[in-house]
This record gives C-alpha cells, structure tokens and sequence, in this order.
C-alpha cells in the first residue's frame, strides 16, 4: 500500500496558466501570478474548489482587519510562507491511509459499493447505467469529486442530508479585475475573523473527529456554530462517505482530469455511504460566499438563496449586490464586505468589478443544470452606493411592472379579454423573459451612467442638489428602453396585421393600453413612474378612453 496521499505536499490543484497550458499544482503555489483561474474541466467542481481555498486560506493565515487583508492582497505570501501556515493543518489534507480522512466519515462504513459518478450532482439517478462519464478517479479527482458534493449536496434520500446550504447553493465571489490571477480571485473574497488553530482543528474538519450524526432514532444532533467553529461553514460534511481504493494494475488515468494527470498508483471506482451524517439546519449558519433571504419582512429567519433557473439576470443584481436595497435579501459577507470596505483599498477601476454567481438550478430541489454568470459590481464607497442602489430599485421595479403589463397585454391581444392563461405558459413565458433579456445590457449601461453622475455629484460635493436634476437626466432614459422593447416584443407576439378578425379590436386595445401605460397612465403607469421618481403626466392630457386597464 502506498504511503497516505496527503493534499498538502502533492500537485493536485488543476489550473489553468496565462499561456493557455493546463498543469497540476501545489497549495503553496497558488501566488504564483502566472496561474489564471482553476482548472478542473467542470464549472460545479471548480466553484467548490475555490470555496475551499478560500476558507482554507481563512482558517490558516486569514486576517482579522483590513490592513492585514490588503497588505497579503498587495503582497501575495510566497510559497514557503504558505506551506509553514498550512503545516499545522497537515492531517486534515489526507485522504486515505488508517487515519482521518479528507472529507470522510471517521467510521469504516461497510454495505454496499456505490459507483464513484454518483459523486457527481449531475449523475443519472440509475446507478446501474452502463455509458457512464467517470467509472474510476485519481485520488486527486476523487478529493475534488468529493468535497464538490459535500458543499454543495442535494436531497439523496432519507437520512442523506443536504449541504450546508441545502442543495446545490448559490455562491457569488467578487471579480476584482477584468483578468484576475488565482491568488487576487481567492483573496478577495477570503473573510476576516475565522482564523483557526490546532487546539480548534477538530470544530473546523470535521473529519478530524467523530461524526456528529444525525439520526434522530438514535439521539442525533443538529450542528449550528454554537456547537463548533464557524469555519465549518467551508467544510461542511453532510454526506458519510467512505472511498474505496484500489490498485491501478491497468495504469487507467483519471475520468476527471484526463490528460492532466499521469495515472495514480490507487484508483477510485466506487465509495460506501450510510445515512445520516451531520445535520446543519439552513437558518443557523451564515455562510461567507452566499446571499441569504428571509419569505416575509417580519420574519427573522434568513435561508440561503437558490437558483430557479439558468439564468442569472439584472432583476436579481440588487439582492446579490446591495445590502440597503431590501430587507427579504442580503448579499453575501463577501461582496458586502468588498463594496462597503475593501474596493476602496484595492483602488481598481469601478467598470473592472464584477461578480460571479454560480450554482445549480433547482426543480423541488433536484438539480437541472450548473448555472454561472459574471455581473457587473459598482463599488464605490458606502454613500454612493447606497445612492446608486435606490436608482437601481426604481428601474428595477419599472422595469418588472414593464413586464408584467406586457405579459397581460400579449394574453388579451391572443386569447381576449376574460380568457384564463397561466403566466407561466409557453407563449407568456417565453414574453416575460424575452422582455428581461432584451433589456439587460441597456440596464447595466444605464447604471454604469448613473454611477458616473452620482461619484461626480459626491466628489463635488453637490450631491444633495443634484439628486433631482440626476434622476430627470437618467430615468426617461430608462423609461424609453424598456416601453420600446415592451413594444417589439408585443408587435412580434402579437402583430395586429395578423390577427384572427375576432381578435382585432383586443389587440388594439391591449397595444394602445400598452403604450399608455409607459407614458404614466392608469395605475400601474402611476406606479412605474413613481419608481422612476417621474412627474406623472398632466390628467387633462388624455381622456377617459385613454386610461389602461391593468393586467
């Protein structure tokens, strides 16, 4: 048997050089400025990959203030800086061996051997399915397969518990710049104040000690932060897992990594699980790289946010970025942290930030499909952004009643007046996100505008006179793009030359009602100008048969 395969002295990390060159490195030698991103084949493993670094990186040399975290920001620490701060953690980076085990449970599991794909969110449910994607791992590609769904695990069945955050969380990380290095990636994201020690080891891995099962037949526990380090949050072990190795005498390489790797002397084909490992109930933990909700503003409880769909749009930037925009969301500690403190810091320009949303859609908590997205981030300095984040609420908010008044109008316009149609259906769906869609990047230009006269306003000192002068330049702006897409997308679903004769009159009603809602009549017209902080139109400038009906 092959001495125990520990992470912290092996090349395991998969990256990405700026030439382009794929390689395998050392977790010393994430400063190198030369590595661009991680590099893993797959967005889900590369998303918990960077997780864990970055709360390993806080557990072992994290600061505790802005100073220490800027200085390791300006001056990354050099490898054998890093290795001395990893050492003491040594035992928590071996993955097999008679010791404890990265990620897995204490116990010697025995039953039956489940194959080593269904490490994978993505895996057909069918275990039995003969095409399979990753029959046999590298350790190296069994490590990373298992802390990915460890993180990020989603409903397996009674007593298989979620992950920390339920299945398959929503992470957003601060992009610093338009091409960060891995090391500016990670840093700028790793919190302050969860710094960790040997005596604390065990609070923090929890492998390290024994599982804190969780069947409730059995006198189980739940685990929150009062029971163990916060650090945990990063480390989060909700699936008993225990791999099972065995000779490569084929020399097969990795399913995962492919090329990359040379074959490893012990493969992975298959692991054993058991029910019921630790239980982290959602509303007792915080995690550092995660949005958190709350279902009504009365409640106190904060859940973590989820993904519905693919697509991460601009009407969910204001809930991942803003911490005043509304108190049912709350952005990340990371991205707050970065916004209200350290973009000041770092001095880079405000068109260069962006975040990176990532997890997986959800159907009744069954993944569909890993969904990433890079959205811009204007930071500032906490006046100004609080400035810029009311302006963002109200073109949000027009822009939402915008599509709702579109959707009412394209389902009277084709099925009439009274017909019953499910705003979810394919035909109003496919509106509704059209709508949103089409309106994106006029809404980040927009923004990018408002920001520009806002920072100019506060350098000034002018802001206060200006704030009126700001939202007459910047909302009829906003106010054109989306009445002239609303208005498209209506002509295209819609188009009245093509209309069935007893429909005519209902789809030139429902453009006319349309139209009028954007120039401020009717109540949700007075309502979307309201948001945009408009001067509603005079009353006598129309008459009765102008008013819309809302939809």
């Amino acid at each position: 048997m092959p001495e125990p395969f520990s992470l912290a002295g092996r090349a395991w990390l998969p990256v990405a050089l700026n030439t382009g060159q794929r390689k395998l490195v050392q977790l010393g030698e994430i400063t190198r400025p030369d590595i661009a991103r991680l590099d893993t084949g797959r967005p889900d493993t590369d998303a918990a990959l960077a997780e864990f670094l970055i709360g390993f990186l806080a557990v072992t040399i994290g600061p505790d203030n802005r100073s220490e975290w800027l200085h390791l920001y300006r001056t990354p620490p050099t490898r054998e800086q890093l290795e001395a701060a990893f050492a003491p953690f040594a035992n928590a980076l071996v993955l097999d061996g008679d010791g404890p085990r990265f990620f897995q449970d204490r116990d010697d599991l025995s039953g039956d051997e489940t194959p080593v794909e269904a490490l994978f969110i993505d895996a057909p449910a069918d275990h039995f399915m003969l095409d399979r994607r990753y029959e046999a791992l590298s350790r190296t590609g069994a490590a990373i397969a298992l802390l990915t769904l460890q993180t990020m695990a989603p409903s397996g069945g009674a007593g298989h518990r979620t992950s920390l955050r339920g299945g398959g969380p929503l992470t957003t990380l601060v992009v610093p710049r338009t091409q960060p290095n891995l090391w500016q990636l990670l840093w700028v994201n790793v919190p302050e104040g969860l710094k960790g020690s040997v005596d604390t080891a065990t609070h923090i891995f929890p492998w390290l000690g024994p599982t804190r099962t969780s069947n409730p037949k059995e006198n189980g526990v739940i685990t929150t932060p009062e029971h163990v380090h916060k650090a945990q949050a990063f480390f989060g072990m909700p699936r008993r897992i225990r791999l099972t190795f065995e000779a490569n005498d084929g020399h097969r390489r990795c399913d995962l990594l492919g090329a990359l790797a040379d074959p490893d002397d012990l493969i992975v084909r298959t692991y054993v699980t058991r029910p019921w490992g630790v239980n982290y109930p959602s509303n007792t933990w915080r995690h550092p790289l995660s949005p958190y909700y709350k279902q009504k503003d009365k409640d106190a409880e904060m859940l973590p946010l989820h993904l519905k769909s693919a697509r991460v749009g601009y009407r969910n930037w204001l809930g991942l970025v803003s911490e005043t925009s509304s108190s049912l969301t709350t952005p990340a500690e990371a991205v707050a942290l970065f916004r209200r403190d350290r973009a000041r810091s770092i001095g880079e320009q405000k068109e260069r930030l962006r975040i990176k949303a990532a997890g997986y859609a959800l159907d009744n908590m069954k993944p569909l499909e890993f969904a990433e997205a890079l959205l811009p981030l204007f930071a500032v300095d906490p006046d100004t952004n609080k400035e810029l984040d009311r302006h963002a609420k109200g073109m949000i908010d027009a822009a939402d009643l915008g599509a709702r008044q579109l959707s009412g109008s394209v389902r009277i316009a084709l099925y009439g007046e009274n017909a019953k149609v499910d705003s979810g259906s394919t035909v109003l769906g496919s509106v509704t996100s059209e709508f949103w869609t089409e309106t994106e990047e006029h809404f980040y230009a927009r923004l990018e505008a408002l920001s520009n006269a806002i920072v100019a306003a506060v350098e000034a000192g002018s802001l206060p006179d200006r704030r009126e002068e700001i939202s007459a330049t910047h909302a009829p702006r906003w106010l054109e793009d989306i009445r002239r897409v609303a208005l498209s997308i209506f002509d295209a679903a819609a188009p009245i030359e093509d209309s069935d004769p007893e429909r005519l009159a209902d789809a030139i009603d429902a453009r006319r009602q349309l139209s009028l809602m954007f120039k401020g009549h009717g109540k949700n017209g007075k309502a979307l100008f309201a948001a945009l902080g408009l001067p509603l139109p005079n009353p006598t400038s129309g008459n009765g048969a102008d008013k819309p009906r809302n939809r």
